[in-house]
């Protein structure tokens, strides 16, 4: 008799062995039949399921096989009448679904209720145990801006329609909860602003919006999961040709701004010139990846001087951050910047006592 993955039996078979098998970790028949007690609350016979297994094993489309083993003589293991050693080849590895289960689980941004139900989307992707996703999910932070799709869907919209957007940004109590109204006592306040929206990127977890305020002729970066409520301008014209914009090069490419603006503070783009230890070169790359020129200095062949473009607030924080390894020296205005910072942060803790 010929089974397929369509019939309810071979179908609560394969659900079992993605679940919770892969090529390091097969599972007997003897299991696969505990698996199928436990979830249908029935005994099955085990004739029929190995039936079925010889079947869904000789499918190729059902991804089933039997794992190679050294020790055993016999090489048409598919004819025991007591399978072992059956596993799913899932279409990605275990490393690419830990990947991508990390990269949700730790993007702030994402209120904890929905990341947990788009690990189990995922699931479905991945072999073998996901408790540690869960208990790694428990001791993560997520903020609680339940809305952040629906905003982004307007984003969206607004960019495919070349319309403003009119949006209301709020920002986070010591709870992490998103306030919906203006908040003396906590100093915060809800901004009602009209944008021009650009692009989306994402740094350090969480989304961010390139725009222009209407009121100013730059482009900015405002944190999307920060906006309570973004609505479509019907009535207040297409949004602003991006090439206007002061601070903005001929090709506006939203991947190049946020490199360029590492940290998404305020600031504006300069030409950075640093001195770094050769050894230390590669804190370049992790911050300002690959864009920028490096030569030697005379004299010193353990340095080297290096030339790049970003935000002038990102170059600042990332020398004082790296100072052991990195020297600003100009533009003179970074250097002032740097000097005022260490002046501030002396004065701070420099009358504390030990």
């Amino acid at each position: 008799m010929s089974y397929t993955k369509t019939d309810m039996l071979s179908h609560k078979i394969i659900e079992i062995l993605k679940e919770h098998s892969d090529e390091k970790h097969p599972l007997t028949q003897q299991q696969i039949c505990g698996y199928l007690e436990e979830k249908l609350g029935i005994k099955p016979n085990r004739k029929t399921v190995a039936q079925h297994l010889k079947s869904i094993i000789g499918d190729e489309s059902c991804n089933v096989f039997i794992a190679d083993n050294d020790n055993d003589d016999d090489d048409d293991k598919s004819d025991k009448k007591y399978i072992t050693d059956i596993y799913y080849a899932s279409d990605i590895t275990a490393e690419e679904y830990e990947f991508l289960a990390d990269s949700i689980i730790y993007s702030p941004m994402l209120p904890a209720d929905y990341v947990r139900d788009l690990i189990k989307k995922i699931n479905i992707l991945s072999t073998g145990n996901t408790k540690s996703k869960e208990a790694n999910l428990r001791e993560t932070f997520h903020y609680g801006n339940k809305s952040v799709f629906l905003v982004i869907e307007n984003i969206k919209e607004a960019m495919n329609t070349n319309r403003k957007l009119d949006v209301t940004i709020s920002d986070y109590d010591k709870n992490g909860k998103l306030l919906t109204k203006s908040d003396p006592q906590s100093g915060i306040k809800l901004q009602r602003v009209m944008l021009s929206p650009y692009g989306i990127v994402m740094a350090d977890g969480f989304y961010y919006l390139l725009a222009s305020d209407v009121r100013y002729d730059d482009l900015r970066h405002f944190r999307i999961d920060k906006i309570l409520k973004a609505s479509i301008c019907e009535e207040d014209g297409s949004m602003r040709d991006v090439k206007t914009l002061s601070n903005v090069p001929r090709d506006l490419k939203p991947v190049q701004y946020k490199n360029l603006n590492r940290y998404m503070l305020d600031g504006t783009v300069e030409r950075i010139h640093i001195n770094i230890k050769k050894k230390d070169i590669s804190l370049v790359l992790d911050t300002f990846g690959n864009e920028f020129t490096c030569n030697k200095v005379i004299g010193n062949d353990d340095i080297y001087d290096v030339t790049f473009r970003a935000n002038i607030q990102t170059a600042v924080r990332w020398a004082i951050a790296n100072r052991k390894a990195v020297k600003l020296t100009s533009p003179k205005r970074a250097v002032d910047i740097v000097k005022e910072e260490i002046s501030a942060l002396s004065e701070m803790y420099g009358n504390q006592e030990r």
